[in-house]
């Protein structure tokens, strides 16, 4: 990151401390929370703040790099604050993910039902012919649009792109017999397939586990491994008891806010 200038620097501690300061009190799980209209007048602050910064933009070129921080920072201001303002008004169960830490929360008013770790989106990411994409997990307001169980995973192009390789023609695509039932098409695929086969199966049952949460535009809640880290291609993975608990608990329209 490029040093700041003068400007951005005295702006920028500006809006950090008050960063610090409202995040310390207004969304910290388990403690006392203060009024939603004293937290969002003071989000206001905090926010005006970064309006400066960024209209500094043109006069502090040589600093854009620490201007895209704050702006980072502004924005999850903004989204935790959208979540505490949930808290005061959706009476059912509702969802944060928390892609800095990778932790979800899942909520009912005031209360925190559930916490744990999962992994969201990896960001940026390059293969050795120089492609690239953004595999990051999409943050602001969402909502449940679906649910279902035993999900398939259609693998994209990309999957194969990004590790060098061409998408498979239709002719080179292994597909599952259908007759199978799911749980059969698992132990089809695992056992019945060597792993070049397994390669061009398209149509993936089991990886994503028993059940999926749809929150569009191709996001899932879904079973995966590296919980913890920022490891998934956008998606949002659970462990399969966490999975289970979001899949019984959140209802089709529930909020999802992820910063």
């Amino acid at each position: 990151m490029k040093a700041p200038g003068n400007t951005t620097l005295v702006l920028g501690s500006c809006l950090a401390a008050s960063l610090a300061a409202l995040l310390a009190m207004s969304i910290t799980l388990g403690s006392e929370r203060r009024r939603s209209s004293d937290v969002l007048a003071e989000a206001r602050e905090a926010i005006a703040l970064m309006d400066t910064l960024v209209s500094a933009d043109s006069s502090i070129g040589a600093s854009r790099d620490s201007l895209d921080y704050y702006r980072d920072l502004a924005l999850s201001l903004r989204l935790r604050i959208a979540a505490d303002s949930t808290a005061a008004v959706y009476p059912d169960y509702y969802l944060i993910i928390d892609t800095g830490q990778n932790r979800f929360h899942l909520r009912r008013g005031d209360l925190l039902v559930r916490s744990g770790y999962c992994g969201t989106g990896k960001g940026w990411t390059s293969n050795g012919t120089g492609e690239s994409w953004d595999f990051s997990t999409p943050r602001g307001l969402r909502y449940v649009l679906g649910n279902g169980t035993n999900p398939y995973w259609f693998r994209p192009d990309w999957f194969w792109l990004e590790q060098n390789m061409q998408p498979p023609d239709p002719g080179q695509v292994v597909m599952l017999p259908q007759d199978l039932t799911y749980a059969e098409q698992i132990s089809f695929y695992n056992d019945s397939l060597d792993a070049s086969e397994r390669l061009y199966v398209r149509q993936v049952p089991g990886v994503l586990g028993s059940y999926k949460i749809d929150l569009g535009g191709g996001v899932l809640l879904h079973y995966g491994t590296g919980r913890g880290n920022n490891v998934s291609h956008g998606c949002i993975r659970l462990g399969s008891a966490d999975l289970e608990a979001l899949y019984r608990t959140l209802p089709v329209g529930a909020p999802v806010l992820i910063y």
